[in-house]
């Protein structure tokens, strides 16, 4: 593919017959694919090019040929026009396959292709790109732009930053992504295209701030993640789980108290990244400034951490989970979620039981026993008897401790966990051991109060200890 149309020596024989591109029979092709054989003029090729970015349901099982055929065509197609076809149909199929192209281009150009010349440097595959960012046809930029931003170069930023005011969004939001990977460093430029119409131009310059990690850029994605729509503060705190910064942790953790659910999610999504990735922002500093800011409405931070350590439990089976839970849930990896189940459980222990309706968290505590995660469950099974207990010893209540102020029977849950014949035997058996934990745990708490205090399970047990 070159700077300018190639001339028919490329081109398959005009006596070729019924042999296509590469003299491979086109016999039973699709008409479009045919109609991209050297054989047809350049508009019948163009026309196919365009057509075959939208094939029919019919041409569905010829998708891997299609690509490649576009592919074929705007690498070596003579005619300028039907090589920019072939990538806007390519980009229609996979925006990977554009990259892909550029560094088949960069290859060539470079001298690294064993079907090119092989007299090429880096230099001029730089060359190329540049150039082609000047194009007439936004493909041909979009291709530039990729290219040159693998290429690099020495003014390779400089010749991206030019591109930022392209007509076409796909060419502005791979140039301001090349930028910050050829090591463009100034945010000035970089600011417009954060609030920018299209949401593809606003993600780019968001990934372009995090990859440029420097104070002037967290600052940005700061002022973006407070004052800008709901879509922009989504993916803002999106991208911020993946830079490991005490100042982007500090957005975050303000980013819990967004009005919207989304953000709130994806806020506490993205903190579970931050600590889960050990670096420079610590699980407990997060934990502690949680807990000295004291959120714990049910419907509020408790809910939100437990749509992001959600995942398929036994609630789930029986419809009780939301879309929501799930959602979060796939975005975030294993150690994530573990993070956020840990911080759920933090935030539940720590919640007065007078101030806040805890019935709702404990329940999913207990429904995460059957958490697919064995960790999750095994947090569960951890903090279930500590958080029920407490409050059983502490309330002065004459039904005891199967009586929770917490609203939940957590006793009569538990023993129904165990005894559930649609539960596996491991589900079961921690069940059993976290009721054998909270019985004990109730005994010994009580025993640190100097209470007298006599477990019973039912009325009976209670005359018999007497009757002894």
């Amino acid at each position: 593919m070159d700077d300018a149309p190639r001339t028919e020596r490329s081109a398959g024989s005009a006596e070729s017959g019924d042999a296509g591109r590469g003299g491979r029979s086109s016999d039973g092709d699709p008409p479009a694919l045919t109609r991209l054989d050297r054989r047809f003029d350049a508009s019948t090729r163009r026309e196919a090019a365009e057509a075959l970015g939208n094939p029919s349901a019919s041409m569905s099982a010829e998708k891997a040929r299609i690509v490649e055929a576009l592919f074929a065509t705007a690498l070596d197609d003579p005619d300028d026009a039907v090589r920019a076809a072939a990538i806007e149909s390519l980009y229609f199929h996979g925006d990977g396959h554009v990259d892909r192209l550029a560094r088949r281009i960069a290859e060539r150009r470079a001298g690294g292709d064993p079907g090119g010349e092989g007299r090429g440097t880096r230099a001029d595959a730089v060359g190329t790109f540049s150039r082609w960012l000047t194009r007439d046809r936004a493909a041909y930029r979009m291709v530039g732009a990729t290219g040159l931003a693998a290429a690099g170069g020495e003014d390779a930023a400089s010749r991206l930053r030019e591109a930022f005011d392209d007509d076409d969004s796909r060419v502005r939001a791979r140039a301001v992504r090349g930028y910050a990977r050829v090591g463009g460093e100034a945010v000035e430029p970089v600011r417009p295209l954060v609030t920018a119409p299209n949401g593809l131009v606003r993600g780019a310059a968001v990934n372009a701030l995090v990859a440029i990690d420097t104070d002037d850029a967290v600052e940005l994605l700061a002022r973006a993640a407070r004052h800008g729509n709901e879509r922009l503060r989504v993916t803002v705190v999106d991208k911020l789980g993946s830079l490991d910064r005490r100042d982007a942790a500090g957005v975050l953790l303000g980013s819990l108290r967004d009005p919207s659910e989304r953000v709130c999610r994806t806020a506490a999504a993205s903190i579970a990244e931050v600590i889960a990735a050990a670096g420079a922002v610590p699980a407990g500093d997060v934990r502690d400034r949680l807990l000295t800011e004291r959120p714990f409405e049910a419907d509020g931070l408790l809910a939100t951490f437990r749509a992001v350590a959600a995942e398929r439990t036994a609630a789930d089976r029986s419809g009780g989970s939301g879309r929501a839970d799930r959602e979060s849930a796939d975005r975030v990896g294993a150690d994530a979620r573990r993070y956020a189940a840990w911080l759920y459980c933090e935030l539940l222990e720590a919640a007065d039981p007078t101030a806040t309706d805890r019935s709702a968290a404990v329940e999913w505590l207990i429904d995460a026993l059957d958490h697919r995660d064995r960790l999750v469950a095994d947090l569960a099974a951890a903090y279930l008897p500590r958080i029920a207990t407490e409050t059983a010893v502490d309330a002065d209540r004459p039904d005891g401790p199967t009586g929770s102020p917490l609203g939940v029977d957590v006793e009569r849950e538990l023993r129904a966990l165990a005894s559930d014949g649609s539960a596996s035997e491991a589900v079961r058996e921690r069940a059993r051991a976290v009721l054998r934990r909270f019985k004990r745990t109730v005994v010994e708490a009580a025993a640190d109060r100097h209470v007298e205090y006599v477990y019973v399970r039912w009325p009976a047990d209670y005359t018999e200890s007497y009757e002894e």
